[in-house]
């Protein structure tokens, strides 16, 4: 046998033996065993995104963003939020876990924006982030809630026999002239899923705004009569319950907007600041359901409800039911709350300043005659 020869029978005694070694090992030790992970070096450290834990704008062109942890900020620019094309880059100051935000051009009041970028922390986790937002509003107006239905109901002419629809609404009264861009009417019970963000439009004091609560679409009515006054034509709106010396806005919501027992607020949609409230409940009502007693607690530390948003110092709604629409919840010192804004003193609201009135008047002076029982 030459060397030749040699090389090549051993080469192939290997291989072979290799092969059985392999079979061997793996025939009594399968991927899925101990020894197959024993010598696996796992990395330790913190991979997690970091977050955004806030958002708002502090002025028509300027904004914060709160992150879970200090971040470094690129290629963050500023776009409407239907456009592809950027206004510009936005400067990034650092605040510990807060970023300060400026824009190179102003934003507009109630109009879509977005912010994009990317944020990384200092172990190299990145988060991609787009986050829409309406333009600042510089001028907000300061409006109260004096009026409220929380029931929908029917009723049929008898002449006509035509079925008439009232749904749930509440109203606003303007004690300073501004713009309503921002502000939004939540449910403790419904939360984000039927609230109403107003859109931007300017009022003037001493004006009403009634906000239909839902767009009512039954047997063929789809939305008629329901138009939302955006500009000075107060009569476009012509549904039940519409006036033509107030303004008139709906809901794009067909659902039902508040719970029998429930908190309704006027909040800051940009803040999250909570601006006025009316509490109420049914008499059978002895607690607040969980996700309502997490919103009472946020209310009675507003101080804007008297004595606290618990169902005690509710506002008794019993008589305002699907049969009786024709009854609201009203309030009834207006008048003292125009004084005390005047006068740069607290407004006073809770238990006592309401009445389950006898007829409804959304849009007009509210009636101080209370439904009595017989």
């Amino acid at each position: 046998m030459n060397s030749n020869q040699f090389v090549k029978k051993l080469s192939q005694m290997i291989f072979v033996s290799a092969g059985l070694l392999f079979a061997v090992t793996f025939s009594v030790c399968p991927m899925s065993c101990r020894s197959s992970v024993e010598n696996l070096e796992l990395l330790s450290g913190d991979f997690s995104v970091p977050k955004i834990t806030k958002f708002c704008a502090t002025s028509s062109n300027s904004a914060r963003i709160d992150f879970s942890r200090e971040v470094e900020l690129k290629n963050t620019e500023l776009f409407l939020s239907d456009e592809i094309s950027s206004m510009g880059n936005v400067e990034c100051k650092y605040e510990e876990n807060t970023v300060l935000l400026e824009f190179k051009n102003e934003t507009a009041i109630g109009i879509d924006y977005k912010i994009e970028g990317m944020a990384f922390d200092s172990a190299g986790n990145s988060l991609t982030f787009s986050v829409p937002f309406k333009g600042f509003n510089s001028n907000p107006a300061k409006v109260i809630i004096t009026e409220l239905r929380n029931a929908y109901g029917t009723r049929t002419i008898k002449e006509t026999k035509e079925r008439v629809h009232r749904s749930e609404f509440v109203e606003l009264y303007v004690l300073k002239e501004g713009n309503l861009s921002g502000l939004e009417i939540i449910s403790a019970a419904n939360g984000d899923k039927t609230k109403f963000i107003l859109p931007a439009i300017e009022v003037k004091k001493g004006d009403y705004v009634t906000l239909h609560m839902r767009t009512i679409v039954a047997e063929g009515l789809d939305g008629e009569g329901m138009f939302n006054e955006l500009e000075n034509n107060l009569k476009l709106s012509t549904h039940e319950d519409s006036c033509d010396t107030a303004r008139d806005l709906w809901s794009e919501c067909t659902k039902k907007p508040f719970a029998a027992s429930d908190i309704v607020v006027l909040r800051n949609s940009n803040t999250s600041e909570i601006l006025d409230a009316v509490v109420f409940a049914k008499s059978d009502c002895t607690e607040w359901k969980k996700g309502i007693s997490d919103f009472a607690s946020i209310v009675s530390e507003s101080g804007v409800w008297q004595d606290g948003a618990s169902v005690e110092n509710a506002v008794c709604c019993d008589n305002v039911t699907p049969t009786a629409t024709t009854r609201s919840l009203s309030r009834q010192n207006l008048k003292e709350a125009i004084a005390a804004y005047k006068n740069g003193q607290p407004i006073v609201n809770g238990k006592d300043c309401w009445i389950v009135a006898k007829t409804a008047t959304p849009g007009y002076k509210n009636s101080d005659i209370p439904y009595v029982k017989k």
